[in-house]
């Protein structure tokens, strides 16, 4: 099977797996492959991920070493969580879905209060800001803001570094055995971070008892009039956590060998400063960009298709009917009066859907979301890894309470 190619005709996909077209269409049919629909044919394309997972899977047979390496690519789960379950309607947070909290505007903050301890808090949660962050404004002021938008991820791990090894409350906070105190206001500090985004931007701390959505907003330079804070919150909600993605899964690595909390969040950041995670959002921007500026965009995503490959920002490998967090997005989106940018870029995701039968991700409804609320460039990625702290920290409790050591073994060939 070609490298080359994202999508296969049936012929290859049922030749890459040794089976018949009959057997690839009930595999469609059970929701095991995605399937696109040829822009220069009547035919069908098949997505080359699940087909190659499908093949992993019938290596098992093989023996131990066939069922560990499929494992480690979105195949059989390896870790027990009771955090957070992947299903058809999205990611579930201790059995609460996550497009249900964002329907009923629950607060980030008390998302992350569930997400780490499993309970419900029903009135609003509010976090405390440290006042303690002079270190940390010292040490972002030795960065460039090109650097700072450019490397959003390193810029955060270097911020929760600081926090966790300086002089402050969040030191003294886990100095204490208390990690949870330390998370919050690790959290909320790091909404400052997202000032480098804006043009001349710096550090811009929370305000006393700020909510995370507002604190950002403000970093970011925006009101924060009600739709505005309604809609951020609902993507922090959304991205809050996704199971054991590379981000979690260096988290609980990290935290399996002893680490403290700030090193264990240090860890997941580097492991999202990568290509195929934060910024996956640069890439799909870039198309956004690209589509505004071409008219032909559209007939470049045929040839694109008919050629057998991907479209950024569409087609989730967990998510073969779509990205339940896009679809929740998008339509809220709908109902808001939005920018040009915003509106077009709704309605080049509308005919790429009609036309292909594509469905949006979550990378994509969030930087569109983003041109809504005219964020600058850069924003979607730093949002993203902010909300997923959340997420990180609530990993890193549950690996403790394992006496297990992560550490698999290599097949030397």
């Amino acid at each position: 099977m070609t490298q080359a190619k994202d999508f296969l005709s049936s012929s290859e996909a049922a030749q890459w797996l040794n089976v018949r077209r009959q057997t690839l269409y009930a595999y469609v049919s059970r929701g095991l492959v995605r399937s696109v629909q040829s822009p220069n044919s009547r035919e069908r394309l098949y997505a080359r991920e699940d087909l190659e997972r499908l093949h992993q899977r019938a290596m098992v047979r093989d023996g131990q070493a066939a069922i560990a390496a499929s494992a480690l690519n979105l195949g059989h789960p390896i870790v027990v969580t009771s955090i957070t379950e992947i299903t058809p309607r999205g990611p579930s947070y201790r059995g609460r879905l996550a497009v249900d909290l964002a329907a009923q505007d629950a607060g980030f903050e008390q998302v992350a209060e569930l997400l780490w301890s499993g309970m419900w808090h029903d009135e609003a949660v509010v976090w405390q800001a440290s006042d303690r962050q002079a270190g940390l404004s010292t040490l972002l002021q030795a960065l460039t803001p090109t650097m700072a938008r450019e490397q959003m991820a390193e810029v955060f791990a270097l911020a929760v570094m600081q926090m966790g090894m300086g002089r402050g409350t969040v030191q003294s906070r886990l100095a204490q055995g208390r990690p949870l105190d330390a998370a919050r206001e690790l959290i909320l500090a790091l909404t400052g971070c997202l000032g480098f985004l804006c043009k001349g931007g710096s550090y811009i701390p929370p305000e006393p008892s700020s909510t995370v959505v507002c604190a950002a907003l403000r970093a970011l330079g925006q009101s924060a009039n009600p739709n505005n804070q309604r809609l951020l919150n609902a993507m922090l909600v959304l991205l809050a956590d996704h199971e054991l993605s590379p981000g979690t899964f260096a988290a609980r690595i990290a935290a399996s060998s002893g680490s403290a909390l700030h090193a264990c969040l240090a860890a997941a950041l580097a492991a999202n400063s990568g290509v195929e995670v934060t910024r996956r959002y640069d890439r799909v921007a870039q198309f956004l960009s690209d589509a505004d500026r071409h008219p032909q965009t559209l007939s470049d995503i045929s040839r694109r298709v008919g050629s057998g490959h991907s479209v950024p920002g569409f087609e989730h490998p967990l998510y073969p009917s779509g990205d339940p967090r896009a679809a929740w997005l998008l339509e809220q989106l709908k109902q808001r009066r939005l920018p040009l940018a915003a509106e077009k870029s709704l309605a080049l995701i509308e005919k790429i859907g009609t036309r292909h039968a594509l469905h949006p991700r979550h990378e994509l409804a969030v930087l569109v979301s983003c041109q809504a609320m005219r964020f600058p460039p850069g924003a979607a990625g730093g949002l993203f890894m902010l909300a997923r702290l959340a997420g990180w920290v609530a990993h890193v409790l549950e690996q403790r309470l394992s006496p297990t050591l992560i550490r698999p073994r290599a097949k030397f060939v």
